[in-house]
Order: C-alpha cells, then sequence, then structure tokens
C-alpha cells in the first residue's frame, strides 16, 4: 500500500510501524499491526507511535512526515474495543485518554509538515490522528469511509475529536458526524473540508506523489470556498455556536436519557468552544464517565455480539469444509418481486453473478425495472462512473426459463408466501441445478423441513431470511432444517458474511426466532388497539421505552396481510392468537393494508401518518392495578407489550431456537430495532432482575390471561436467582457487582 514512496532507506525497527527516509527529507511512517486484519490502536501501538515522535521531534533532517498504513484494509479502525472493555476503572481509563491526548498534541505541534494518507477506514482513534496531522488526502472509493463511531458504543471520542472536529469542518458538520456516529466518504470529505484532496484509485499512487511534491515544495495551497469560510465563521462565533448548540440540544433532548454520551459530546464541544484547552478535560471527563454506564456496557457486548456472529468459528462444523473449493460465485433467485429483486441487487453490488428467474415476461420485465431502480439509487449514492454502472447492470440477468440458473451455486427463492407454491417450485429446482447447489428459501415464517422435503436433497436445503428492505436491514436468519448438514450451514454464514451482513443460525421452527419474539408484542398491541386505546399513545409509549417506531406503526410499515399471515402462522406456538387474527382481518378485508395503501392503525398522506376519521377511543385505565407490580422502570402501556417479548426470548433459549443467548438479543437489536441501549430481551431481564420479572409476568398471567403465563425456565431461574449473562472477567461480571439503583441511572430499569 506504500508503493508511492521512492527509494528509501529503514530506520529503526518496529513491531508495528515501517519508518523509512528517502533522499528530499520525507520520512514515511507506515502503520502495519501485525496479526490483526484491520489496524487498531493498542497500548502497544500507541507506545511506538510515541517514541517515533520523540525521535522526530529532535531531527534536522525531515522535511515533511508522512503517516500511513501498509493494509489493504485500509487505515485505521479506531482503538481496540477489546482493550476499552477491559478497562478495569476510572483511574485506567484516564490514563489511556491521557496518553492519546498528549500523543496527538505532540503531532499537532510538531515544527514540520505532517500528512495522512488516508484508505479505506479511518475511523475513530484514526480520524483523531488525522486530525492532529497538518494535511489528509484519501483514495476516492467505496472503501473509504472516515468517522468518528465512538457514539454507537456509548461514548465520545476521547483524544481531540471533539475539539479538532469542529474547527476543521464547522459547527454543524462536526455535531452531524460526533451525535449520529455516521462515516463520509473521501469525496464527502473534500467537499466540507475534512480532507485536502480525494483522489480517485486509477491516480491513487501519481496522485499522492504529486501531493507529496506540492507539499515538499510549497506549491500547496489550501482553498476554502468563501461560502464554507464565512459559514464556519459565523458558527464558531459565540452568538452563532450558542443558536447551534442549543438547536442541536433540542434535538437530542428525548434520546439523551438512554443515550448520555450525546450530551456528553455536546458538553465537551460546547467547553471547548468557550475554552480551548478545558475541552480537552471534559473531553477526558465525559469519556471516563461514559464508561461505567449500563449504555455503554450494553452498546459494547452488542458489538462483541455482532463480531461473533460475523465469525464462522462461531457456527461450528462437525466436518471439515474446504471454503474455497465450495465458494458460492453464482447466486439464482427466484421470483424478482419487491425481496427477490433486493437480494439480487445488493448481492450484485457484492461482486456475484446473479440469475434471476421469473414466471413470465410480463413479471420479469416488472423486475428488471425493479433491479434498474436499486441500482441507480446504489449508484447514485456511491457516485459509480457510467462503466461501474454498466458492469453492476451487466451482473444481473433477468430470464423466464430454468436455463438462467442452471450454473447456480446458491439459489434463494423469494416467491410468494405460500407452502405449495414454495413445495413445487423446489420440487422443480431439484432437477435443475446440479446435485452440490444449496436451496435456500427466503420464508420468514413457514417450515424449511416441509420444503426440504419436496427435494432428494434435504440436506443441502436451508432457509436464508432476509428483512425488508434488503440493503438496509443487517440481519439475516440461516435457518437449519433437521436434515441440513454443516456445510451447507458454512457455506451460507459465509455467503451472509461477505455481503456484509450478519447471521444468526436458528433451528427451523414457527417464526424461526425474530418474528417468533416479536410478534406477541405486536399482537398485544392490535389486541389493545381492539379495546379501544389510542394508537398514538400506544406507539409513543414504545418510542420512550426505546423503539425506532411503535408496535402499530410497525405492522403499518410491514403490511398488515404479511402481519396476519405471520400470526396464523404461529398458532402452534403463540397462545390467544385468535383475537388477534380476527382485528387484522377486519383490517385486511376493507383493503386496509398499511401504509403500502394509504389506510391501516393509522391514515397516510404523502408518506405522513396522522389518525383515522373513524377511529373510536377510550381512555387508558392502568392506575387501578399498577400498585399490583414490582418496581421495574416501566409503565403499564410499556410492561403490557415489552414483557412477552421478554417471556417469548426466555421460551426461545429453553426450546434451543438458537445456540447461545446473546443471539438472541442481537438477532432483536439489529432485526426489530430493540432498544440498543437496553442491550436485548435477555439483558432487560438481567437489568431488571429475574424476580422481579417473574412476579410481574405473573400478575400480568391474572389479568390478560394465558397468553401472559411465564415460561418455565423463567420461574426455575427465579427460584435460583439466577442471570443470564455472567461471566467471570466480563463487562456483565462488573455490571453485577453495581448497586441496583445504578442501572436506572443511564435510562436502563
Amino acid at each position: 500500500m506504500t508503493s508511492f514512496k521512492e527509494t528509501t532507506m529503514n530506520e529503526k525497527q518496529y513491531t508495528a510501524f515501517d519508518v523509512t527516509m528517502n533522499s528530499a527529507g520525507v520520512l514515511t511512517v507506515t502503520l502495519d499491526v501485525p496479526k490483526r486484519p484491520m489496524n487498531v490502536f493498542t497500548v502497544e501501538v500507541i507506545d511506538e507511535l510515541d517514541h517515533i515522535i520523540t525521535d522526530i521531534e529532535s531531527r534536522l533532517d525531515v522535511k515533511l512526515v508522512v503517516f500511513c498504513s501498509n493494509k489493504e484494509s485500509g487505515f485505521l479502525a479506531g482503538a481496540d474495543v477489546k482493550a476499552i472493555a477491559r478497562i478495569a476503572g476510572p483511574s485506567q481509563a484516564g490514563r489511556l485518554i491521557d496518553a492519546g491526548q498528549q500523543l496527538f498534541h505532540r503531532i499537532d505541534h510538531l515544527q514540520l509538515p505532517t500528512l495522512a494518507v488516508i484508505h479505506g477506514p479511518c475511523l475513530g482513534g484514526g480520524l483523531e490522528w488525522a486530525l492532529a496531522c497538518d494535511y489528509r488526502i484519501a483514495r476516492d472509493n467505496s472503501s473509504t469511509k472516515i468517522g468518528l463511531p465512538e457514539i454507537k458504543l456509548g461514548l465520545i471520542p476521547g483524544w481531540g475529536g471533539t475539539q479538532r472536529l469542529p474547527r476543521q469542518v464547522g459547527l454543524s458538520q462536526s455535531l452531524k458526524m460526533i451525535l449520529q456516529g455516521k462515516a463520509v466518504s473521501a469525496h464527502t470529505a473534500a467537499k466540507i473540508g475534512l480532507i485536502d484532496r480525494a483522489i480517485s484509485p486509477d491516480d491513487w499512487e501519481d496522485g499522492v506523489r504529486h501531493f507529496i511534491s506540492e507539499l515538499l515544495h510549497s506549491r500547496y495551497r489550501r482553498s476554502t470556498p468563501m461560502r464554507r469560510r464565512i459559514t464556519n465563521w459565523l458558527e464558531l462565533s459565540r452568538p452563532g455556536s450558542s443558536f447551534v448548540l442549543h438547536t442541536a440540544r433540542r434535538q437530542i433532548k428525548q434520546k439523551e436519557h438512554q443515550y448520555p454520551a450525546l450530551g456528553a459530546a455536546m458538553s465537551a464541544i460546547e467547553v471547548g468552544l468557550r475554552r480551548e484547552g478545558a475541552g480537552y478535560v471534559t473531553e477526558r471527563s465525559e469519556f471516563v464517565k461514559l464508561l461505567a454506564t449500563a449504555t455503554c456496557r450494553n452498546l459494547l457486548n452488542l458489538f462483541f455480539a455482532r463480531e461473533s456472529a460475523r465469525d464462522i468459528k462461531t457456527w461450528g462444523r462437525r466436518e471439515k469444509v474446504d471454503l474455497h473449493s465450495h465458494e458460492i460465485r453464482r447466486l439464482g433467485v427466484i421470483g424478482a418481486g419487491a425481496m427477490g429483486a433486493g437480494i439480487g441487487q445488493f448481492a450484485a453490488t457484492h461482486g456475484y453473478e446473479v440469475a434471476m428467474r421469473e414466471v413470465d415476461e410480463s413479471a420479469a420485465q416488472a423486475g428488471r425495472q425493479r433491479i434498474e431502480k436499486l441500482i441507480k439509487t446504489y449508484a447514485d449514492r456511491n457516485r459509480l462512473s457510467l462503466s461501474a454502472r454498466s458492469e453492476l447492470n451487466q451482473r444481473v440477468a433477468v430470464a423466464t426459463d430454468d436455463d438462467a440458473i442452471v450454473l447456480s451455486d446458491l439459489v434463494v427463492e423469494a416467491a410468494v408466501e405460500r407452502l405449495e407454491v414454495k413445495q413445487e417450485i423446489f420440487k422443480n429446482l431439484d432437477h435443475v441445478v446440479s446435485s452440490d447447489c444449496i436451496l435456500a428459501t427466503n420464508t420468514s415464517s413457514l417450515s424449511v423441513d416441509a420444503i426440504a422435503g419436496q427435494t432428494q436433497r434435504p440436506e443441502r436445503v436451508a432457509g436464508l431470511h432476509f428483512f425488508n428492505p434488503v440493503h438496509r436491514m443487517e440481519l439475516v436468519e440461516v435457518v437449519r432444517g433437521s436434515r441440513t448438514n454443516d456445510d451447507t450451514i458454512t457455506r451460507l454464514v459465509a455467503f451472509v458474511r461477505s455481503l456484509g451482513k450478519t447471521p444468526i443460525v436458528t433451528k427451523d421452527s414457527p417464526g424461526f426466532l425474530v418474528n417468533r419474539v416479536l410478534f406477541p408484542y405486536l399482537g398485544e398491541a392490535v389486541l389493545m388497539y381492539g379495546e379501544g386505546h389510542a394508537p398514538a399513545d400506544i406507539d409513543r409509549e414504545l418510542r420512550h421505552f426505546g423503539m425506532p417506531m411503535g408496535p402499530l406503526q410497525l405492522i403499518d410499515q410491514v403490511g398488515l396481510d404479511v402481519a396476519m399471515h405471520v400470526a396464523n402462522s404461529l398458532g402452534d406456538v403463540l397462545v390467544g392468537l385468535d383475537p388477534v387474527v380476527d382485528v387484522l382481518g377486519r383490517f385486511v378485508d376493507a383493503g386496509d393494508l398499511g401504509k403500502k395503501s394509504g389506510r391501516g392503525f393509522y391514515r397516510y398522506r404523502d408518506g405522513k401518518a396522522s389518525a383515522r376519521e373513524d377511529q373510536t377511543t377510550v381512555p387508558m385505565s392502568t392506575l387501578d392495578v399498577s400498585d399490583r407490580f414490582t418496581i421495574d422502570g416501566l409503565n403499564m402501556i410499556q410492561r403490557r407489550l415489552v414483557y412477552p417479548m421478554l417471556a417469548e426470548s426466555v421460551r426461545c433459549k429453553e426450546q434451543q431456537v438458537v445456540r447461545e443467548d446473546w443471539m438472541i438479543d442481537l438477532a432483536m437489536v439489529l432485526a426489530t430495532g430493540f432498544a440498543p441501549h437496553r442491550g436485548g430481551p435477555l439483558r432487560v431481564i438481567d437489568s431488571i432482575g429475574i424476580e422481579a420479572v417473574y412476579q410481574n409476568m405473573r400478575q400480568l398471567q391474572v389479568i390478560h390471561g394465558a397468553r401472559m403465563a411465564p415460561p418455565q425456565l423463567m420461574a426455575d431461574m427465579a427460584n435460583k436467582g439466577t442471570r443470564f449473562f455472567v461471566r467471570e472477567g466480563s463487562i456483565d461480571s462488573r455490571e453485577s457487582e453495581l448497586p441496583r439503583g445504578e442501572h436506572t441511572q443511564e435510562g436502563t430499569p
């Protein structure tokens, strides 16, 4: 990755760095952390960089320092998250922040120019390092992502990010990047002034050499558009910054109690604008405090769960599999409707050759139009060239005969959600594709075994449940039938990972994991609506709990017809669904299918929801029973809706729908948006206490009937006083040592 360098001579040897000097006086410091797929800051890396900077400070022969990465994977992904999770207490956290802040302060104040050469991810501490440099350039392709994502872990940038970024790109842009944790492309980074130049991949090596030459010969002049200079000056002035900060505080007010890092970031930025040196002190103090919050612990646990889910070794196998000899290269998709088109387009953007089959030419033409629209949106968002757009379109072919899919390594069926239709498709596929081709169904609830039984290869049949919309939803349920072999599961997990998505392997049971846990929550909301409660009241309380949208709004988004179908398929495992189906059936019979038809639990005009004119409601009457419940931080509306989800999560553990407890929590957060700051359903039970949840479930059963009955495992755990997540030396074990009152201070019951 450093082939742009001219002839050099090696300096002192380091473990993580290669330091070289050329005849022009350019000292290149190249990072390549050993035994890591991506560069990260560790204590050892920081220590070595500290020694390198000490050497540079005493030298007179260096004219320019260039920092770059030797890994194709990218520049630097930030600090080692595992090391952050292992921090023992405030003192150790403070020392870590001090080390980074002081190191980057020294880089910032070197008496010679410094340049960060960025490709791939430049995140967290990586960007904070680059911000301490005088100049930054980046390779302008889709893999380059520049940002400060610490907020997603319940933290804030701790090595000067809250201080340097506002002065570099202006207050509004920096608030957007820090509070949302979203990375920007090289093109956008150049546009907002975060980097000096975005260089195309074709011109990369020559472009880097040319920029270095400009710096050496003092030919480079940073040109900031007048409009941006004026905007930044106004925003950083006292009146302007006060207005921008006040507006931002209003926007985060509803979420600040759930995500305290939002307010902490605001405080660090505001203090830094008023008194620059004091901002670093505030940044350090806020980071240390956040590290001890329940929100941070839960988000860190979700981070590690996601990493585990993406690791092939997590899913294990009893037989040795050579992934290279069994690699999936050609994908077939049956059905080019919304889901099929989404799967096909997304796979094509990740390099797969995709062949799609439809029932007739009319359906095929409609499918082509869907895919072309999806590809255009993707290409526009990623600024693809005309040739790249053309190549992407050519990767997807839609036909009406079996010849299109005969050479596929994997065929994903995305036809209508009817068992007899899917069975007929699989019966036909069995004779069309090669014997080692995997057949997967995208069903959300139908039996994989019932579908696989129509083939002569049940060991190569599985479920591959993508969520809608495919390009946005990270989770994919990989469903193992009773006869699915390990080779098939391993190859499907590898395929899902290659798409940048997170797989969870589930047992073949009604609703698999996500729909099974989610539907008691949705069904209870439907019953509350049937009792006369206003949808807006129900949905508002669940947003306050931390859901991205309320349950009735979610059903409107999914479609009431789809919800009714899922309810019917879950009749064998969930109690009390008949009244739910009745309510949904009345909507469906009237043609009120939700947002797609303009009417559901809400009325929709121009995409905006409002109350239906024919809606009749009754006042919520909850005060007469609230004193029966053990305090859990929830109100009666939240308790009635959330507890069924908690109970079903325990039943899924009881019945081993998935292998590990963390898989339940991760799946629900990724697929349904279950309040991330709470960590997932099982962590909510741990935070409240299993005894309290069990007793409250029994009270709900008295009030609402058998559908609220707590599972036997919950009763057993309550009797023993056990938890789901207690591991020696882990974040969870430290959490269990905290006083119970602390769990309520950060928005967690």
